[in-house]
């Protein structure tokens, strides 16, 4: 086959092996982040780079930044769930818009963690990128295609973006998410835990009570 070789040379990769693909968003972020930051890097090195080719470094930082809102927003539930609370809805979820979901990224913020002021500030930065990002490319449609779905310039006419403060926002703005992302994934397996425990406890006492009974 043309993309796979039968024989083994340990370039081989692996997708869909997880059991709850919900979970895998941050690690697919961190793959688009790494190949966007890889690539600005080296077009950055050069004297001169051609438009087309700085392209997908939008590309790939967008979706990074999408895939890490959508992803927190899973493990979110999660957590809700196992604290018993009541869920923050998404209705953008499985479209592209970045500003929704980032203000969805706040609220769940305020909701989980109401006194961690580092965290609250993060969200405030994010939804700041969401909305100057969706000012370039609004559906993530930007950099992907020349044209929009009703076949008009997919960006504004003679659109700039620096490549450089592209580079440098995104990179520390998804390296903080990154952090956030395992800190979702601590607190998503620590409410599991306890409400595990809740329910194993609340089994023995209603097999005690009916013991008694």
């Amino acid at each position: 086959m043309a993309f796979y070789n039968t024989i083994s040379d340990g370039n081989d990769f692996v997708i869909s092996f997880t059991q709850n693909p919900q979970q895998d968003f941050g690690v697919f972020a961190k793959g688009y982040t790494r190949a966007a930051s890889a690539l600005a890097e080296q077009l950055l090195e050069k004297p001169r780079f051609s438009d087309y080719e700085a392209y997908p470094v939008v590309f790939l930082y967008r979706q990074a930044f999408e895939l890490y809102l959508k992803g927190l927003y899973f493990k979110a539930g999660l957590i809700f769930f196992f604290k018993d609370s009541q869920r923050v809805d998404c209705q953008f979820i499985y479209k592209h818009r970045l500003q929704p979901l980032a203000d969805t990224f706040q609220k769940i913020c305020k909701a989980l963690f109401p006194s961690d002021q580092a965290l609250l500030q993060l969200a405030q930065k994010v939804l700041a990128y969401a909305i100057e990002f969706e000012q370039i490319d609004k559906e993530s449609f930007g950099y992907r295609y020349p044209i929009d779905t009703h076949g008009n310039h997919s960006t504004s006419r003679n659109q700039i973006v620096n490549l450089l403060a592209l580079h440098n926002s995104m990179k520390e703005l998804l390296g903080e998410l990154e952090v956030v992302d395992f800190g979702f994934d601590v607190t998503a397996f620590q409410a599991q835990e306890v409400y595990e425990i809740i329910q194993e406890a609340q089994t023995i006492i209603t097999s005690e009570n009916g013991e008694v009974g």
